[in-house]
């Protein structure tokens, strides 16, 4: 004999749940967050660091004969959810193609952006070797356009954003700043996650010299956001 079922609300007002014609549960995204006095998440935004150690943010190293590895890994007491990376390219008259960072050229190998986890190393982007490469990565996110044609610069190159002496002008340097959304590239709805008491990481792969020949004004560097979980 069927039975019929309700799922009602836990304060005792009979609110019943609602189902459709088509058979599918209907609910609702609610706008704040569940009350919960442990408060379980937190921000996080952090830099990757040369193997790890938090401080040396600069990517401007000698990968070419052993590659050089920036990265967060999972920390011991809290998960840690990346949900987005904003990437900072910067250099003396930058362009898109054929250039990486003011060089003039592309690079040899590239650089590699990939994530481990329980599955093994998982390539989020490889062969990145010109401006554009990181720019297409990040399916061109913001693509705005600075309007000043006076500097050379055009759409995705955020014009002087450091002095190169004298204020602005053709030596102050330029730079493309793409952010990729993990969350909506990749439909993964809470980001990449480092488990925590893991060696799970988030890594960016030098396999080039870009600590020489890149010219004045030149910086790279990547900033992870998104939020931690303590463990309920």
């Amino acid at each position: 004999m069927a039975r019929d079922t309700n799922i009602i609300d836990g304060a005792g007002k009979g609110i019943k749940a609602v189902v459709d014609d088509g058979g599918y549960l209907r609910t609702q995204s609610s706008p704040y967050p569940a009350e919960d006095d442990r408060d379980l998440t937190f921000v996080f935004r952090q830099f990757l660091t040369l193997d790890g150690d938090g401080t040396t943010n600069s990517m401007l190293v000698d990968g070419s004969t052993t590659s050089q590895l920036f990265y967060i890994e999972g920390e011991a007491e809290d998960d840690i959810y990346i949900t987005s990376l904003s990437f900072l390219v910067q250099g003396a008259g930058i362009a898109l193609g054929q250039d990486f960072a003011g060089s003039g050229a592309e690079l040899t190998n590239g650089c590699r952006v990939y994530y481990e986890d329980k599955n093994g190393e998982v390539n989020i982007g490889t062969s990145l070797q010109t401006n554009f490469d990181f720019i297409r990565l990040c399916q061109g996110n913001p693509a705005f356009n600075n309007g000043d044609n006076s500097t050379g610069t055009g759409p995705f190159i955020a014009p002087a954003v450091a002095a190169g002496g004298g204020g602005k002008g053709a030596a102050d340097a330029d730079a493309i700043i793409p952010v990729l959304n993990v969350k909506d590239i990749f439909g993964l709805p809470y980001g990449i996650k480092l488990q925590r008491a893991t060696t799970h990481r988030l890594v960016l792969e030098v396999n080039d010299d870009l600590s020489t020949g890149l010219g004045a004004g030149a910086a790279f560097n990547i900033i992870a956001y998104g939020f931690k979980r303590k463990p309920g």
